[in-house]
């Protein structure tokens, strides 16, 4: 904290101090000019002159005390002006290091510009995948309510069928092979590693013949699409049938497991127009 005295606080002192000492000799002289004047006034005078000496010597002191602080003052002005270069000092370095410092940070965000492009670059890239996702999400959900739709068309459509399969059948007397639209459950014992057919556990006991054709479904998996196959051997108790694929087409075999149940339709044979053949025959 500094505290600046003028010079104008000493000189006020001195001043005082001289129209004391000036007063004090009018007084004096007055002194002798009254020299008739009564023992009161004497008393008077010489408590005034008491006063006026103590004012002085108050005057006087204080200008010592005034005169001391303005010395100390000055010593510790000196050592503020040092405390001060030294920390001018200490701040150029300190700005030095911070110029040094700040050369890292413009490498680093020189390097981190392509990154930050990048990542904005990203956001946009992002933001059109999950509109496109969106929109494939909701043509899936419009696919899947066809696909609902269609199931049920489907399950009414096959619970006519077999309604009227069955009324029509009351006095059919079946063959021992399959009919034409009958139904089989079956397990898959193996399948081949061409990955062209399987091997089921039910044969010519269960009603198979060599030739025959069947549309396929999965018991454990609803949404799966059906498949088309066909029998090629057939024993007593096991069966192999391979994959039917339609012209023209990659062949996608049905990723069966094994010891999986399926369900087997009997159907009519393709003919090379693109339609059925309905048979009850045994090929």
């Amino acid at each position: 904290m500094y505290c600046i005295l003028s010079s104008g606080s000493s000189s006020s002192f001195v001043v005082k101090i001289q129209a004391a000492e000036q007063e004090l000799t009018d007084l004096h002289l007055q002194l002798e000019l009254d020299k008739n004047s009564s023992v009161k006034e004497e008393s008077d005078l010489s408590r005034s002159a008491q006063e006026y000496s103590a004012k002085i010597e108050e005057a006087t002191a204080e200008s010592e005390t005034l005169n001391n602080e303005i010395n100390g003052l000055a010593s510790q002005t000196d050592e503020l002006d040092s405390e001060v270069s030294e920390k001018s000092k200490e701040l150029e370095s300190l700005e030095e290091a911070l110029t040094k410092a700040r050369l890292p940070l413009e490498e680093i965000e020189r390097q981190g510009k392509p990154l930050i492009e990048k990542e904005s670059a990203d956001k946009a890239t992002i933001k059109n995948l999950e509109a496109e996702l969106l929109a494939q999400k909701q043509k899936a959900d419009s696919i899947s309510a066809e696909l609902a739709l269609l199931q049920v068309k489907r399950r009414s459509a096959e619970e006519n069928f077999n309604s009227s399969k069955e009324r029509l059948s009351v006095d059919v007397k079946k063959p021992y092979h399959l009919h034409f639209a009958d139904k089989k459950e079956v397990l898959v014992r193996n399948k081949v590693p061409s990955g062209k057919g399987i091997f089921i556990d039910a044969g010519y006991e269960a009603g198979f013949r060599d030739g025959m054709e069947f549309l396929g479904e999965r018991m454990n998996d609803q949404t799966a699409l059906p498949f088309r196959c066909q029998i090629g051997l057939v024993q007593d108790r096991y069966s192999y049938i391979e994959f039917v694929y339609p012209k023209d087409t990659d062949p996608s075999p049905p990723s069966l497991a094994q010891d999986e149940k399926i369900l087997l339709t009997r159907s009519g044979k393709t003919n090379p127009s693109g339609g059925f053949v309905d048979s009850n025959s045994t090929q």
